[in-house]
């Protein structure tokens, strides 16, 4: 019996899991589900059930997770309605987060693929998809670690949300930290890669597209592009250094230190703040643009 698949994208936020989820829509057959509560077809699937049962997670930077119990129950439900209408869930919250996955893997077969940047700092979050796959025997799941250089996450964060940075950084820490914890765990199914290679060394794909069942192609290999990366060297008002604990976490993931070397001023905190601020009020004043309004 062929058993449905499913691809879980775990990463921070601005690492890129938008791009790579299209590039396995476009060329290897992979669907997502549908859904009108957030952008970039993300579901927050699993932070909004670890609300759902009352289990701990933290505040995310300029994020509105974790949600309220109440509001995760009903966005979920009606996820799933919108998905897979004949669904009835039982009454077990437990038991009805399972089986609402298992109906998406069935309704987006051969390969659902889910993306959010709001599992990967939430441990709560991953440990229900670590019990998810000791309790779907019936669907295989490939999970993808998805890391970019931190200090290129910190800037994308701020210049789209203007995100303090030290407290990007603090994110970032955790959510690679619990990447490994989890990769440890499972180190079967889970592959780890970085956004710099999936540019420049289209072969760190392969065992994705194995996975999915696709040969590479000449169109794949040129999708991804490298205008984002140290992006931040041509802004000059941007200034943050990296703790030597960021550092050292981001060199286990390959970095060089070079590539770490980041530039910082004895005015760069107030001058975050007060960017953050001037973006806080503006919120409060006009609509927001797709691509900035955080979930």
């Amino acid at each position: 019996m062929t058993q449905d698949k499913c691809i879980i994208i775990l990463s921070e936020r601005s690492s890129g899991s938008s791009a790579l989820q299209n590039y396995l829509v476009k060329f290897a057959g992979a669907q997502h589900a549908n859904t009108r509560r957030h952008f970039e077809y993300e579901t927050l699937y699993w932070t909004k059930a670890a609300s759902i049962l009352g289990l701990p997670q933290i505040k995310m930077v300029d994020s509105r997770v974790p949600f309220a119990p109440e509001e995760a129950r009903h966005d979920l439900l009606v996820l799933l309605a919108e998905n897979v209408p004949d669904f009835q869930p039982p009454a077990d919250d437990y038991e009805w987060i399972m089986q609402g996955w298992r109906q998406l893997c069935r309704r987006y077969a051969p390969l659902f693929v889910e993306k959010s940047p709001h599992h990967l700092c939430e441990w709560s979050a991953l440990d229900l998809i670590f019990q998810a796959q000791e309790k779907l025997e019936d669907v295989d799941f490939l999970i993808i670690g998805l890391v970019r250089n931190p200090i290129d996450t910190i800037y994308s964060h701020f210049e789209r949300w203007k995100s303090i940075p030290a407290l990007v950084e603090k994110q970032w820490m955790v959510s690679y930290q619990n990447l490994i914890r989890f990769r440890d765990q499972l180190p079967e199914n889970t592959i780890i890669i970085r956004y710099e290679d999936v540019i420049n060394q289209p072969k760190v794909m392969e065992p994705i597209l194995q996975f999915c069942g696709v040969s590479p192609s000449e169109e794949a290999q040129s999708y991804f592009h490298s205008r984002s990366v140290q992006k931040w060297k041509t802004d000059h008002w941007f200034s943050f250094a990296l703790s030597q604990e960021c550092r050292q976490l981001a060199i286990r993931y390959g970095y060089q230190d070079e590539e770490l070397q980041s530039r910082g001023n004895f005015w760069a905190p107030a001058y975050h703040r007060l960017m953050h601020t001037a973006y806080q009020l503006a919120r409060k004043v006009r609509p927001l643009k797709v691509d900035q309004n955080p979930n």
